[in-house]
């Protein structure tokens, strides 16, 4: 993934994406100073194709309860949401990364 950066406002944002189901496309921005790193767009491709294509492991995203530990912009349960998942339950120690994460809930 290609962090797109924008100055908007004297501030300097990223930009991530979902990548897939009914959110696809939809931008996440977050600012470039924080101190969490969010999951690449390859990155969460990988993981959700090692979870629906595995014939390792039976795990439906579709209607399931999902956990988001170190959530920081919250881009792998939102993902999880695009997709079609049930419950999404974030966990964030930051401050700063849980505020803009209630936003961003909020907003959607």
């Amino acid at each position: 993934m290609v962090f797109l950066e924008k100055i908007l406002a004297g501030e300097q944002l990223k930009k991530m994406r979902i990548i897939s189901g009914s959110f696809k496309n939809k931008k996440l921005n977050f600012p470039k100073n924080f101190k969490t790193r969010p999951l690449k767009d390859g990155v969460k491709e990988n993981i959700f194709n090692i979870i629906e294509h595995s014939n390792k492991i039976d795990v439906k995203i579709k209607n399931s309860q999902v956990l988001d530990l170190y959530a920081g912009i919250g881009s792998f349960g939102l993902e999880c949401v695009s997709r079609g998942a049930k419950k999404i339950s974030f966990v964030e120690n930051d401050k700063d990364a849980l505020t803009n994460l209630k936003k961003k809930i909020l907003f959607h």
